[in-house]
C-alpha cells in the first residue's frame, strides 16, 4: 500500500511536464524521485549502469578547515560548511561556467558527453540549465551587473546568500551564537571534566580531557586536528581557572582568546551587516560577544558495516568500522577522487579515508526488474518507465565503507575544493558506533541530535559477489517512524516520542582528535546530561545527469566532470580552484 504523503508527492510529480522549462528549484524536485536515483537502461550503457555528474546547487569551498564531515549514530553523515565572502562572491559565477560547460560538452553532432542515452533517463542537465537562466533568480543579471560594476559588493554578497539559500531550501543557516551564553555553557561542562581537579594537572597536551576541553569550548564550531601548542595548554589553563573561580569576567576574556588561538582562520572572515557594511564575523565589545555568519549543512543518509555492536545498555546498533579522525587519501594509481572500474560503482567518485579501500561511495545496491515493484516504484516517485533504482539503507550494508546516494557522494566532492592537494586536506569525523552528532544547526543556542527524514531499508540477494549488489524486500516505513528509529537507535534508555517529535536522553558525543588520527578508534567522549530533541532535515534529492560517451567509460573524463569550476573575473584563479579545472579540462578534452 502507497504511503499516503509519498502517493500525493507522486501525483505532484506527474503535474508539471518535462518539456516545459523550470522555473524554479521546487519545480526541479518535482520532477525527481523522492528518495533515491532512477534510471531505464539502453543499448550504450554498461551493464545497465550509465556514468553521472552532479546537478545541485551546493556551493563549493576552496578551504578545507571550513568543512566538517562526520557520521555518527543514526547513520548519517553531515557536512558543514562555514560559508566565508569569497565562498559568496564566487557562487553565481561557478553555476553559470557550470551551465556553459556542460553545454560546451554535450552539444554538437559529436558531442564528447551524451545527456540522451539509448535508454531513458530524466534530463537534469536541462533542469539545472533553467534555473541558472530562471528569472526567479535573476542569476545571469546579476552576474552581469557584477562584471560591468554597477553593484556594490556588499549587495552582490547579499543577493548571491539569499540565492544559495533559495537553492538549497532548508540547508543554509544564518549562524548568530552569543559566545559569552556558549562560554558559560562551557563553564557547567569544563567542571565536569576537570571533576574536582586542578586544571594544570589534566589539562595537558596529550590528555583526552584536553580534546574534550577544547572541543566543547564553543560546541561543534571547534574540532581539534592537530597537537595543541603549549600556547593553547596555557590558554586553556588559564581559561579552565577563571571558570573554576566564577569570574564571568576573566572568564569571557580568556575563553574568547582560547576560540581565536584554536580556531585560526576558520572564522577570520566578513559578513554583510543589517545596516548593509561588512563586520568581522567574531565581533566583541564590552557589552557582547557574538558569532555570526552564514552555514551550510547538509545531512546525508548513511550505509555502514554489516555488522552490529552494542551501546551501554545493551542495544544492538549498526556498527562503524571506521571511527576516528581521517583525511582522504591518494594511491600511486588514483587520485582522491577514485574512480573504480566495477559498474556497480556508478562511475562516481570513491573517497577513501582509509588505504584498506574504507571510504565513501554511492549505494552500490541496486534494485530492478521484480526487485523494484510498481508500487514501490510509484511511492518513490520514479518514473513509470524506469527500472532500476539506486537508494542508500541507513545501517548495514557494507564490509566497512559508508554508503551515500548517488547524488549525494556528488555533491559531497562538490562541496570539497577541486584540487587534489587541498581535497587531502579535508578531514573526516567518525563518532564511536554508540555515540550521536549532537549541534547547533541553526545557531539559535540550542543543541540538537542531528538526524533526517529518511525510512528505507532492504536486504541483499547474498552476502557474496554480485549478489551483495542486488536488492531485495525494500520498505519504505515512513508511516511508522517510530518502529524504524527503535531498529536504528536502540529500544533501551534511547529517546523517547513527545507528540510527533523524538527527544534522546543523555546523548554520548565523540571528539574525534589528533590522538585517534588513522587509528579506528575514538578516545574521548562526553555525555550529555539532560533532553535533547532529534532534528530531522529533509533528504536532499539526488541531482545528477546520467549520460554515456563514445570514449566509453573514461575515467578521467567522469573525474573531470566532478572538478568544474567558475569564479568571480575578480577571484584569484589558482587560489578559487578555477584554473586548477581548466588545465585539467584542456588535458582531458584536448
Amino acid at each position: 500500500m502507497l504511503l499516503p504523503f509519498l502517493r500525493k508527492a507522486f501525483f505532484l510529480l506527474c503535474f508539471l511536464a518535462t518539456a516545459s522549462q523550470i522555473q524554479t528549484i521546487t519545480d526541479y524536485k518535482k520532477q525527481l524521485p523522492i528518495w533515491g536515483t532512477s534510471w531505464d537502461p539502453g543499448g550504450d550503457s554498461t551493464s545497465t549502469y550509465y556514468p553521472s555528474f552532479y546537478t545541485g546547487f551546493a556551493p563549493r569551498s576552496e578551504y578545507a578547515d571550513r568543512i566538517h564531515i562526520r557520521t555518527a549514530r543514526g547513520n548519517q553523515t553531515r557536512v558543514s560548511v562555514i560559508l566565508d565572502e569569497q565562498t559568496i562572491k564566487d557562487y553565481l559565477f561557478d553555476l553559470v561556467y557550470r551551465d556553459a560547460f556542460y553545454k560546451e560538452v554535450s552539444a554538437g553532432t559529436k558531442p564528447t558527453v551524451n545527456v540522451t542515452p539509448k535508454g531513458r533517463v530524466l534530463p537534469q542537465q536541462t533542469f539545472f540549465s533553467d534555473i541558472v537562466n530562471s528569472s526567479t533568480y535573476n542569476i545571469q543579471a546579476l552576474v552581469a551587473a557584477k562584471n560591468a560594476g554597477t553593484i556594490s559588493s556588499e549587495e552582490f554578497y547579499q543577493k548571491s546568500l539569499d540565492i544559495i539559500s533559495q537553492l538549497n531550501p532548508g540547508r543554509v543557516f544564518m549562524i548568530n551564537l552569543d559566545l559569552n551564553k556558549e562560554f558559560a555553557r562551557w563553564q557547567t561542562l569544563i567542571q565536569k571534566i576537570l571533576n574536582g581537579r586542578a586544571p594544570e594537572s589534566v589539562l595537558t597536551a596529550e590528555s583526552t580531557e584536553t580534546v574534550a576541553a577544547i572541543n566543547s569550548l564553543v560546541w561543534g564550531r571547534v574540532n581539534m586536528t592537530d597537537a595543541p601548542s603549549n600556547s593553547v595548554i596555557q590558554k586553556l589553563q588559564i581559561a579552565a581557572t577563571a571558570a573554576l573561580n566564577g569570574n564571568q569576567q576573566q572568564l569571557q576574556s580568556a575563553a574568547l582568546a582560547l576560540f581565536v588561538e584554536v580556531t585560526g582562520q576558520k572564522y577570520q572572515i566578513q559578513v554583510v551587516a543589517e545596516n548593509g557594511q561588512w563586520v568581522a564575523a567574531i565581533n566583541c565589545n564590552a557589552s557582547e560577544c557574538s558569532l555570526r555568519y552564514p552555514e551550510f549543512t547538509a545531512i546525508y543518509p548513511t550505509g555502514s558495516a554489516q555488522s552490529f555492536t552494542s551501546d551501554d545498555y545493551g542495544n544492538k546498533i549498526p556498527n562503524f568500522a571506521t571511527p576516528g579522525l581521517w583525511s582522504f587519501l591518494e594511491r600511486s594509481y588514483h587520485e582522491v577522487d577514485h574512480i573504480r572500474k566495477e559498474p556497480y560503482y556508478g562511475w562516481a567518485p570513491k573517497m577513501d579515508f582509509e588505504d584498506i579501500g574504507n571510504g565513501f561511495h554511492n549505494p552500490a545496491v541496486r534494485f530492478n526488474g521484480a526487485n523494484f515493484s510498481k508500487d514501490t516504484k510509484e511511492a518513490l516517485g520514479a518514473p513509470k518507465d524506469h527500472t532500476q533504482l539506486w537508494a542508500v539503507k541507513r545501517g548495514g550494508v557494507s564490509h566497512g565503507c559508508l554508503r551515500l546516494s548517488l547524488g549525494h557522494v556528488w555533491e559531497m566532492r562538490h562541496i570539497m575544493p577541486v584540487e587534489n592537494d587541498k581535497m587531502k586536506q579535508v578531514y573526516f569525523f567518525g563518532n564511536n558506533s554508540s555515540d550521536f552528532d549532537v549541534y547547533d544547526i541553526n545557531g539559535d543556542g540550542e543543541l540538537e541530535v542531528m538526524g533526517l527524514e529518511y525510512q528505507i531499508t532492504y536486504d541483499t540477494k547474498g552476502s557474496s559477489g554480485l549478489d551483495r549488489r542486488e536488492g531485495e524486500e525494500l520498505m519504505l516505513t515512513a508511516e511508522n517512524r517510530e518502529a524504524y528509529y527503535l531498529g536504528l537507535y536502540g529500544k533501551k534508555n534511547v529517546f523517547s516520542k513527545m507528540g510527533d517529535s523524538f527527544v534522546f536522553q543523555n546523548p554520548q558525543v565523540s571528539f574525534p582528535s589528533q590522538l585517534d588520527y588513522q587509528k579506528k578508534n575514538t578516545k574521548t567522549s562526553l555525555t550529555l546530561e539532560g533532553q535533547y530533541p532529534l532534528y530531522e532535515q529533509a533528504y536532499e534529492q539526488d541531482k545528477v545527469q546520467f549520460y554515456s560517451s563514445p570514449r566509453g567509460i573514461d575515467k578521467q573524463l567522469v573525474r573531470l566532470m566532478g572538478r568544474v569550476r567558475g569564479c568571480s573575473p575578480d577571484s584569484d584563479k589558482n587560489d578559487c580552484g578555477q584554473a586548477a579545472f581548466e588545465q585539467e579540462k584542456s588535458k582531458v578534452l584536448n
